[in-house]
């Protein structure tokens, strides 16, 4: 588990650029004695609160983290609530709301039998509700739900930009990867 916190806190709680996080990241990850016993304790916390709603946070240290996601200077941890196989699965249509026009699409793609990213500009604890809304859809695997935010993050118009960055890596990204 302090492992874990320690990515968490290199990931968002540290001074550094994001391209020395990802140096860090390539170099073996975070060391736990590097940071404050109080800010590891504290994402202790977050990352129980993301195991009591299901959600897995992914890192570089996991066999299923995508090597190219390091590629993109995006924070090197993702939340995911659903299966990591639609992170690379052919086929699979990302999202950024489920509001208005997109939320409709979203609604019809999955009930036609599509499979759906949706990628949040805030963290997962603050997705609580629509964690919840989506549940179903989450457990049948048609859907993953993913952030690459602090997960006590609120939404912000900064994070929309990332949120932006990291979708279109996870859409295109696999992709590229896989071509060459």
């Amino acid at each position: 588990m302090t492992r874990r916190a320690a990515w968490l806190a290199l990931a968002f709680h540290t001074p550094l650029a994001p391209g020395e996080a990802v140096r860090i990241a390539r170099q073996g990850g975070p060391d736990p004695a590097d940071f404050p016993e109080e800010l590891l304790e504290r994402e202790a916390c977050d990352l129980a609160g993301l195991e009591e709603l299901g959600v897995k946070l992914l890192t570089p240290d996991d066999p299923e983290f995508p090597a190219w996601l390091l590629e993109g200077g995006v924070a090197p941890v993702l939340q995911i609530a659903g299966r990591l196989s639609l992170l690379e699965a052919e086929g699979v249509e990302t999202f950024t709301s489920i509001r208005k026009e997109q939320g409709a699409r979203l609604m019809d793609l999955l009930d036609s039998g599509g499979r759906a990213l949706l990628v949040l500009s805030k963290g997962m604890l603050k997705a609580r509700s629509l964690l919840r809304a989506l549940a179903g859809p989450i457990a049948d695997g048609a859907i993953a739900v993913v952030s690459g935010e602090p997960p006590r993050a609120s939404w912000g118009p900064i994070r929309d930009k990332r949120r932006d960055r990291l979708r279109a890596l996870l859409t295109y990204g696999a992709r590229l990867d896989r071509s060459g």
